[in-house]
Parts: C-alpha cells; structure tokens; sequence
C-alpha cells in the first residue's frame, strides 16, 4: 500500500501545472508591431500614390474623350456643325455649335453646349499634322483657367464635327501626368470616332 500511495505521489508531482494565461501585449510586442507596418507601409506608399494618379489620368482621358462623342452626337442630332477647343497650354476644353455667337462670350443657350476642366497635374497636348497646338511658349502645361472664365480669344479649335458625323480633321490629343505613361486619344476625320492607346514614354 505504502508503494502505492508513493507511486500516485510521484504521479502527481510530473503533472504539468497549467501556465497562466496573457491578458495583454507586452510593449515590445506593441512596438515591434508598429514598426512593421510603418515599413510595409512606406513601401507601399509609391505604388499606391502612383497607381491614383494613373487611374486620375485615365479619368481624365475618359472625360475628354467623352466629350469628343458628345460633340459628334450633337452635330448629328442639330444637323448643324459643331466646334470642340481647348486653350492651348491649359487643361481647360469646351464644345459649342461652330457658330460665332456660340464663341464670343455671350450667354446663348438655345442649342447644347460644355466647357470642362482638366484635374490639376494632367497636361493636354493637342497634336494636328505633326504640330503642337496645346503647349505654352515655354513647353510646360499651365493651371487651367476656371470653368466659365475662359476669354472667347482663348479657345483655339481642335476639330469641327459636321453633321454627318465626320470632322474636318484627324487629330492626336496627348493625356501625361507625373510617373505615368502618356495616353494618346486619336480622332479619325472619315469616321468621328476615337481610340485610345497608351504609348511608351
């Protein structure tokens, strides 16, 4: 019996005692934490930022494009010929019926028209038989003017819409912002209709 009794006693000092359980980080444990996301994060960061502003570009391509559609779409439903024009060396754009008093600042509002802004950052270069239309002086894109506030002298044609849905042109309008590739939207005179490609630098 005493054999026994030794031998549960035995048994029950190699029991393993149940550790206490954690109610909380330790500090060290907090900081090491944070400083892992602070590095995921700064690596992250640039591609995150450039991946915005390329989506932005592309935002923008599709509004001006959108435009261009939409300048066609009123030639044809008017019957008459539309105007689309930018202010060379701004991001500012606008369509209106190619008539004079649609273009010399009077308030006119009988047949459709629009005028649109560029975000800031993207420049616009409009490019007709291989010569520059929407650059300054100085080759750099400057702030566009405020929607509405853009002197009639200002606006220089880019293309006119017939009402047979061609235009008068074919031209290349040149979408760029910082650390991104250009995007290229070309407009066919036959057709009226535009594409868009991405070009290498």
């Amino acid at each position: 019996m005493k054999r026994i009794t030794a031998r549960l006693e035995n048994l029950q000092s190699l029991r393993v005692k149940p550790s206490a359980t954690r109610s909380a980080f330790t500090l060290l444990e907090i900081i090491l934490v944070m400083g892992m996301i602070v590095v995921v994060m700064a690596i992250a960061a640039p591609s995150v930022r450039n991946f915005y502003k390329g989506e932005k570009l592309l935002a923008a391509t599709d509004g001006v494009r959108g435009a261009i559609a939409e300048t066609r779409v009123h030639a044809i439903d008017q019957g008459l010929a539309y105007r689309f024009a930018v202010v060379p060396g701004r991001g500012n754009f606008r369509f209106a019926p190619d008539s004079q008093e649609y273009w010399t600042g009077s308030t006119l509002k009988d047949l459709p028209s629009r005028e649109g802004v560029l975000p800031p950052e993207i420049g616009l270069r409009v490019v007709v038989d291989g010569k520059s239309l929407s650059l300054g002086s100085d080759g750099e894109v400057a702030e566009s003017l405020k929607q509405g506030e853009v002197s009639p002298d200002l606006w220089s044609t880019v293309a006119v819409f017939r009402p047979d849905g061609t235009a008068d042109r074919t031209i290349e309008i040149i979408f760029s912002s910082p650390n991104c590739l250009p995007l290229s939207v070309t407009l066919r005179s036959l057709t009226g209709t535009t594409s868009v490609r991405r070009l290498s630098s």
